[in-house]
This record gives C-alpha cells, structure tokens and sequence, in this order.
C-alpha cells in the first residue's frame, strides 16, 4: 500500500482518488472548497458526481497542509488548474521535510516561462523532488471515476519511474503505458487544448464529415510540426497522449475547451469568455503558443486563425475557408 497526497479536490483529482483506493492504497486530498472537503469526508464529490459515492472508504480531505503532510506521503500528485500550480507548491514545499515523488496532471504551459509545466515544477520543488512523472491522455474525469475502460501515458525521462507509477494507478479498467518524451507528451497536451477551440469553432459552423475530418487532419498536422520545434519526438503524435487526446479533446463537448470553441462560433469570443466561466486551458496558451509560431515563421494556419479569432477580433464565420486558402504543404 502507497500513501498519496492529492493536491486539488476537483473533478480529475476525486476520480483519480478513486482509482487509487480502488487498488488498495492510502489518500489524503487538499483543497480550498469546504464544500467539495466535507463531501470527500463522507464518501462524495457533489458538485462533479451528484450523489453518487466514490469507494466504501472515505478519503482523508483537508484545507489543513499539516494535516495532508502529516500522512507522510510517498507521492504527491498535482491535480490543481494549471494557474494555481506555482502557488500550491510553495504552500506545500516550504513544509516538506522529506524528499518525494511527484506525479502531474494538470496541463498547460507556464505562461511566466513559456514553457512546459514539468520543468517548472521540478525547479520550484528543487532538493525535495526524488522523481516526477506526468499521466497524460484521453480521460475525461467523469468517465474514469464510472470505469470506463481508459488508457493513458505515463511520462518521465526514468522509464522505471513512470512503471512505477503507472502500477499505483493500473486496474481492469483503468491503465498506464510508459514513455519518455516529456517535451512532446506536454506539449501536445498544451496545444491539443488550442486545437479544440478552433475544432469547436469548425464543428459548429460546418456539419459536413469531410470538413470536419479534414480540420482534424490539419491540426494533427500542425500539432506534430511543433512538437519537433520544441524538441520533442515526432512519434509521440502516435501515442495515447498524441491522436488519442487530440481526438478527445477535439471531438467532444464534454471538453471545455471545444465547448468554448463553439459557443464562439454562436455569440463571439467576449461572450462566450462569460458563459464559459471555467478555466478554459487553450485559451491562455494560445498567446504563448503564437509567439513560438511567429518568432520561428512557422506555417500553422489553424494555430494562426484562432489566435487571431480569440485575440485579433476576427470574425469566426470564415474560419475553415480562411484556413483552406492557406494550406500549401
């Protein structure tokens, strides 16, 4: 048996407590919503599952860092929203007196360094780090804590790290595969996200299959470019972190990002920033994602067009045709 600290009392975090109780281990879980920790004391999360119950076990749940550290975990897992990553590990590093795995799931880029989030948290963690490993794929929160059979990437540069995390969390229905590109896993998590609110843009204005399957394409396309910019490997477009989340995350409305894509489609980008008002990951990569793209003159149509939808005032309706005029390799 494991003892794990979760950071984050959310939606992934609840179902990723689950799992590891599920699998026998011991779970303490962080957060700042009293609400979502007396649920998680009495065996709920309400505001992400209803009524339905996690386990026969509770987890222990707390706003008190003390208290989460007084378990001594083995592994403390980052389930936060990317802009609240910094913050609570400083909270929680200042008080650690011993060296720990890291395990990450949040996604994103550091908008104060532009780059992945993997090297952030190992920078701030610094002599209490003893490994890091990111999970990362097709998984939306409340489809894994219902047992749909799922299958994701676990990413470090140790190989025998990433096993040994991916046993924490593997089970009949729920399973790890082990790489080693932290660059590209991260990256595509980053821009998979862009990618979705320009999907959710096309989905919304053309229903035609060719359309959208040729958008798809696209995006895969560009996405994969990047990743060798940014020095990562051109083969984990293959991976269950590559095709595998580009199509979740591109395709379906249970992702915040693709369903902030086609509310823009609908009411244009200020009003859709209201309606949508969680964190919507692609929409504050895209400024960083631009910048790489237009200091290196890189040609990504799809990447250019909804930088300059959300952020340039353009006018979504020409979206796909804008993009087809500039396609030329």
């Amino acid at each position: 048996m494991a003892k794990i600290a979760i950071f984050g009392t959310g939606a992934w975090g609840t179902a990723l407590a689950n799992i590891l109780m599920e699998n026998g281990h011991s779970v303490a879980m962080w957060g700042i919503d009293p609400k979502e920790i007396n649920d998680l004391n009495h065996q709920l999360n309400s505001k992400y599952y209803g009524n339905k119950k996690t386990i026969s076990k509770p987890v222990i749940a707390s706003s008190n860092i003390d208290e989460i550290l007084n378990t001594k975990p083995t592994f403390i897992l980052i389930a936060v929203p990317s802009v609240h990553i910094v913050h609570t590990l400083k909270l929680f590093v200042n008080k650690l007196t011993y060296k720990c795995y890291f395990i990450n799931v949040s996604k994103g880029l550091d908008p104060q360094t532009n780059d992945i989030w993997s090297k952030t948290i190992k920078k701030i963690v610094g002599n209490k780090l003893k490994g890091l490993v990111t999970l990362i794929g097709p998984s939306f929160a409340i489809e894994v804590f219902n047992k749909q059979p799922t299958m994701i990437n676990s990413v470090s540069s140790s190989l025998p790290l990433a096993r040994m995390v991916s046993l924490l969390f593997n089970n009949s229905h729920f399973r790890c595969i082990e790489i080693k590109d932290e660059v590209g896993a991260e990256i595509i998590g980053a821009l998979k996200n862009v990618m979705a609110i320009a999907m959710g843009v096309a989905y919304e204005l053309h229903t035609s299959i060719n359309t959208r399957a040729a958008m798809l394409a696209q995006a895969t396309k560009e996405i994969s470019k990047l990743v060798t910019v940014y020095g990562g490997q051109p083969t984990t477009i293959t991976q269950f972190c590559g095709i595998g989340d580009i199509y979740l995350t591109c395709t379906d409305e249970k992702s915040r990002n693709f369903s902030f894509g086609r509310s823009i489609a609908k009411v244009g980008v200020k009003k859709a920033l209201i309606i949508n008002n969680k964190t919507i990951e692609g929409y504050l990569a895209t400024q960083i994602i631009h910048k790489t793209i237009a200091s290196k003159k890189i040609n990504s149509p799809v990447f250019d067009e909804i930088y300059q939808v959300l952020f340039g005032s353009k006018d979504p309706n020409n979206f796909v045709k804008n993009i087809m005029k500039r396609i030329i390799e």
